[in-house]
């Protein structure tokens, strides 16, 4: 009989039924529960594992120094307006520099750390040492001694970068521009003596940083005024040199009428040409400066207003751009970035520079033109003392040319003081705010969290072994497993039994005992609630030594005494368990009654009767033929009509047919499986040689006292997932046909056990 009862919850894996859950933490209890015990051993092994290994670790010492990091200024005028910038970008770029290579082996080296034990190269694997060993066998030409040391060197002081990098922790604290180094060593010495080394090499790579800029450029501005002197030298001579060949020396001032009329032209000539020397001078540096000259050469770049504000903003992403490849990253989108908003700076710059270069050149064109309409007119002058003139006109201009290197010279001459202020005021921008601090007590390893992962690690592989078994036994766990794989009810859990104890008879002299009371609550299902039809039940099993017959048995002892007329039938003609029970081989039965045989029962009107009709003799017959007979229904029935309840101790299913033949002509049919032995290969392909609506459901034997009260337990009742069906027709009423001749009554039963 199918289950008609269905549970509510979650579905199970594998079957059709669904599951609360509260049965699957009942499951799970249930579990912890059976292996509570070895998860506490391993468990507290694991711990103690743990403790010992806490132990038997290096510990380990953590020091801190924190660092404020500003961006360097460029002069002692910046330091004094006193601006306050916090650029982040710098900040972490100087962090990704302070655990650059470069920088490690600086403090590897400063710290003496080759020297340490915990820095020393890790002894090479086995594998590694045979790898080592194949390539020694294998000569290597051209390789020197030294080579070989180099290399150990090289190994030595990379292993020692790479162990300096594990130990050092690098970070900002929250949104400053404070930056915070850990480090852990083996000791707090070493700890502290690492941490203030990372602090000082790091100041003083950024020191030596602003030494060389300063210098660079301190040394450019002394190398420009050495020219300038050179050139301003070279100008004075040359002036000189012309008054004298000129004879220029003392005679210029002489007037007359017209002396003074060319006096005035002279004036305005040197003027005109002075101006247009000027101009000429500023437009060819105007085209030096777009060829890629220095535009600061050009006054009149200086004094553009929009120049000034287009240099100060390239200096400002030439500085990020130089700031940005000290990270090493050359490639990066922040740099192409930088580059692209560079490009378009120094390209307006140019074309303000071209700007002003063609309006020098205009102006040059119009002092050209007014230079020539003056020259005419001292030229109309004519005479010595036009002559006289001109040399005067010249000698002004080689004036105005020495006059022109003197103002860049001395300009050049304060720029190179500057310079060497620059080399006194370098700066790092970087300041300790806490330095280096010693540790007191280790923060590794953490012996209590050893111990509590030790613990859980222990207790979990304990678990993890438990649903492992689990998962991978063939055999049912619990009640609920049971009715989730078959979909059919448990009916009773029997207990073990001990090796001498007889099931039926245990049932008759101890009605109180757990044995008893399984019994009892199988036959209640059986039965039904207020039915007065009688039943026709099959008891079989999937396997043999289930304990069929000893159910079959005790479930006729407990129907007995519940004042019941019970026939008990061994239907099991091969092996005949029931007949040898009751020491009944020899007698005549149930083969007896195929052939054709009739019989009577002695007394139809006894009550709380227990007949046993034994299997009796085959003769050779194979047992098939003897149950796929008319005889066996017309049996049957008849017997249903005289006895209240039938039992048929059958043959167990086995891929035989004698089990389904007996099935078709009971009502009931319950399989029997053992707890924990049964597989579930066996009692799938059971129930499905077995007519669905005839299976009442199952019953678990040779259950362990103690599981009775867990996993097969049936504390909620067999009524919680079983609803019993309708029994069979009504009895008739009328004179009882039984087999009087191979009956054997209680009475006789009991007269036997006394002798």
């Amino acid at each position: 009989m199918k289950q008609s009862g269905s549970f509510s919850g979650i579905p199970l894996q594998g079957t059709g039924e669904d599951t609360s859950l509260a049965e699957s933490l009942r499951d799970a209890l249930s579990l912890v529960r059976r292996n509570i015990l070895g998860m506490i051993v391993l468990g507290l092994v694991f711990a103690m594992a743990g403790f010992v290994l806490s132990q038997r670790v290096d510990k380990l010492y953590k020091s801190k120094v924190q660092l404020m990091i500003d961006r360097p200024v460029v002069s002692p005028i910046e330091a004094e307006q006193q601006v306050a910038r916090l650029d982040l970008g710098y900040v972490d770029g100087q962090m990704l520099l302070i655990g650059s290579d470069d920088m490690l082996r600086t403090v590897i080296e400063r710290a003496e750390l080759l020297n340490e034990p915990s820095f020393q190269p890790t002894p090479p694997s086995p594998v590694r040492r045979l790898v080592q060993a194949a390539k020694a066998l294998v000569p290597v030409p051209n390789q020197a001694a030294g080579q070989d040391a180099a290399n150990s060197e090289e190994r030595r002081m990379i292993s020692a970068v790479k162990k300096l990098e594990d130990a050092i922790v690098i970070r900002r604290e929250g949104e400053t521009n404070v930056i915070r180094v850990d480090v852990s060593a083996t000791s707090p010495r070493l700890a502290q003596r690492i941490a203030e080394t990372v602090a000082l090499s790091y100041q003083d790579m950024r020191l030596d940083y602003r030494e060389e800029e300063a210098i660079r450029l301190s040394d450019w501005v002394n190398r420009r005024a050495d020219e300038l002197r050179e050139k301003l030298t070279a100008a004075e001579q040359a002036a000189t040199t012309y008054m004298i060949e000129n004879d220029l020396i003392g005679s210029i001032g002489a007037n007359g009428i017209n002396e003074q009329q060319l006096a005035e032209l002279s004036e305005e000539l040197i003027r005109s040409r002075a101006d247009l020397a000027q101009k000429r001078a500023s437009y060819e540096q105007a085209q030096a400066v777009l060829a890629g000259g220095d535009p600061a050469s050009l006054p009149e770049v200086q004094a553009s207003e929009i120049v000034t504000g287009l240099r100060g903003e390239q200096l400002a992403l030439e500085r990020r751009l130089q700031d940005s490849r000290e990270l090493g990253r050359e490639n990066s989108p922040r740099i192409d970035q930088i580059k692209r908003q560079l490009d378009l700076v120094e390209t307006q710059l140019l074309d303000e520079i071209g700007r002003i270069a063609e309006m020098q050149r205009n102006q040059m064109v119009a002092l050209e033109s007014r230079t020539r309409l003056v020259e005419e007119a001292v030229a109309n002058a004519g005479g010595e003392t036009g002559s006289d003139s001109l040399s005067a006109v010249r000698l002004r201009e080689l004036e105005r040319v020495v006059a022109s290197y003197r103002q860049q010279y001395e300009r050049y001459l304060n720029n190179s003081g500057l310079a060497a202020d620059l080399r006194t005021f370098a700066t790092s921008g970087t300041q300790i705010v806490s330095a280096a601090s010693l540790p007191l007590e280790p923060y590794y390893p953490p012996t209590k969290v050893f111990m509590v992962l030790g613990f859980l690690a222990g207790a979990g592989l304990v678990l993890l072994g438990a649903l492992l078994r689990d998962a991978i036994q063939r055999e049912y766990r619990s009640v609920a497993d049971t009715e989730n794989d078959l979909s059919l009810p448990v009916l009773s859990v029997l207990p073990q039994l001990q090796p001498r104890e007889a099931g039926h008879d245990k049932v008759r002299v101890e009605p109180f005992s757990a044995y008893s009371e399984a019994v009892s609550l199988l036959r209640q299902s059986l039965q039904g609630a207020g039915s007065d039809r009688t039943s026709i039940v099959l008891v079989t099993s999937a396997e043999e030594s289930v304990g069929k017959t000893t159910v079959a048995a005790s479930l006729a002892e407990a129907a007995r005494a519940s004042g019941r007329n019970v026939l008990l039938v061994d239907a099991d003609l091969r092996f005949a368990g029931l007949s040898a029970l009751y020491q009944m081989e020899d007698d005549p039965g149930l083969c007896d009654i195929l052939r054709g045989q009739n019989c009577m029962p002695e007394d139809g009107s006894a009550s709380a009767v227990l007949d046993v009709i034994p299997a009796g003799n085959l003769q050779g017959r194979p047992p098939a033929d003897y149950l796929d007979t008319p005889h066996m229904g017309a049996f049957l029935r008849q017997a249903a009509e005289f006895y209240d309840l039938v039992i048929v101790d059958g043959p167990p299913v086995s891929n035989l047919a004698d089990c389904r033949i007996l099935a078709s002509h009971c009502t009931e049919v319950i399989v029997l499986m053992r707890a924990g032995q049964t597989s579930r290969d066996v009692m799938r392909s059971a129930v499905r040689q077995l007519p669905p609506r005839k299976l009442s459901g199952l019953v678990v034997t040779d259950a362990d006292a103690r599981s009775m009260t867990g996993a097969w337990s049936l504390s909620g009742g067999v009524s919680s997932s079983y609803i019993p069906r309708e029994k069979g027709p009504k009895r008739i009423s009328g004179k009882p046909y039984a087999p009087q001749v191979s009956a054997k009554s209680l009475a006789q039963a009991k007269a036997r056990e006394t002798v």
